[in-house]
């Protein structure tokens, strides 16, 4: 082997320890003269690679390389992950590296434009994310109806990367969406974590919907996030193969809220993370006697009964040593169901029990949360 050829391999092992129980890879780019070809990420198992229908494993790339390579007087070998860009370029009688992120300040020379925020996801570094989906047009820019939605999955960011700042960036982090939908906040909190903040993590997005599934698989693979996965299914169902460090309930429809929260305080997750959407299980069990004054009107009584339940869910996390804080996830002119709960764990919160005990006398000791963990321990 000359020295060039070993050197190239030196340089491959390196970046490949880059990638070590990584699933941030997309694809690696050959090219020389007017040549250029693609080795693929095996969608199915991210640590395979496909070059035309030749399927190998990550780890022979090396040599995979050096033989496709080795009558190549000059070639360039591009590895493109989440974020990053390695590049190797074969010279006569050397390989130099060069590594480059999507760390720039140069993108953001142009302002926010008016009725958006970019302060974590910019457009200047998310066009493909952001038009994958269909926030940005394909010329670069916001659409004009869709800069809600932009501001929305920004604000979004945000308050999760708030509440996530304890959360060792080189430990891999796993996320479950239950009732996940279109999934457009998993996609964007993935991107978030992998590509910017450079935290390792894998997804898994759960609904009973098959049509929603299929789309957001359909997304996963055209911005190739091999370490995201979606599964039809109902959330009661659900059995992890891994610990789960934080679950997302985003406006999930009927109970799904509260089995979401109940699947999370089961498995013991770090962080839980809900938007309530549907409030109506306690609305008819509820005691409005002290506010009868006040519930005669409907307005009044659906939305008594909305605050009334999301204020059961947080006690019943505080009675599980979970410290909640509840936040306005975007404007009320935006959507009434704009409160988001942000719950930790590790965190007791004193007199939590006896404030749970008070407000279930108040619907006859009934809480679908603590049915629904009542449950998951019986399966």
């Amino acid at each position: 082997m000359d020295k060039r050829n070993q050197k190239l391999r030196n340089m491959l092992q390196m970046a490949l320890l880059r990638l070590k129980e990584k699933d941030t890879l997309k694809k690696i780019e050959l090219s020389w003269g007017e040549n250029k070809e693609i080795i693929e990420v095996d969608s199915k198992n991210p640590l395979q690679l496909i070059f035309q229908e030749q399927t190998f494993k990550r780890e022979f790339l090396p040599q995979f390389l050096e033989k496709k390579l080795e009558n190549k007087e000059r070639a360039e070998i591009k590895i493109i992950e989440r974020g990053t860009v390695i590049k190797l370029s074969l010279l006569p009688s050397d390989v130099k590296m060069e590594i480059n992120t999507q760390d720039q300040q140069t993108q953001h020379t142009r302002p926010p434009e008016f009725g958006t925020r970019q302060n974590f996801i910019r457009a200047g570094e998310a066009q493909e994310l952001l038009k994958t989906l269909d926030i940005m047009s394909p010329e670069g820019q916001i659409k004009a109806d869709k800069r809600r939605k932009y501001f929305q999955v920004d604000r979004f960011v945000e308050l999760i990367d708030e509440i996530i700042k304890d959360h060792p960036d080189d430990k891999k982090f796993s996320i479950l969406d239950c009732g996940c939908g279109k999934s457009y906040l998993s996609f964007v909190l993935n991107y978030w974590l992998t590509e910017k903040k450079r935290v390792p993590c894998r997804v898994i997005g759960i609904d009973e919907n098959s049509e929603v599934i299929e789309k957001s698989k359909k997304i996963q693979k055209k911005l190739g996030y091999n370490n995201m996965e979606f599964r039809q299914g109902k959330i009661m169902d659900f059995k992890p193969s891994y610990p789960i460090d934080m679950v997302l309930s985003l406006h999930a429809c009927d109970t799904a809220t509260d089995e979401a929260l109940a699947l999370g305080i089961y498995l013991k997750s770090k962080y839980i993370i809900a938007v309530p959407c549907c409030q109506a299980a306690l609305h008819n069990k509820i005691n409005f006697t002290p506010w009868e004054g006040i519930d005669r009107h409907r307005v009044f009584h659906n939305r008594l009964a909305d605050i009334f339940t999301d204020g059961v869910r947080v006690s019943a996390l505080e009675a599980k040593n979970y410290r909640v804080s509840v936040v306005e996830y975007v404007s009320p002119l935006e959507t009434p169901k704009n409160i988001m709960l942000r719950a930790t764990s590790g965190y007791p919160q004193p007199g939590a029990g006896e404030r749970l005990k008070n407000l279930k006398k108040q619907v006859s000791r009934e809480i679908p949360l603590e049915n629904f963990l009542k449950t998951f321990k019986q399966l």
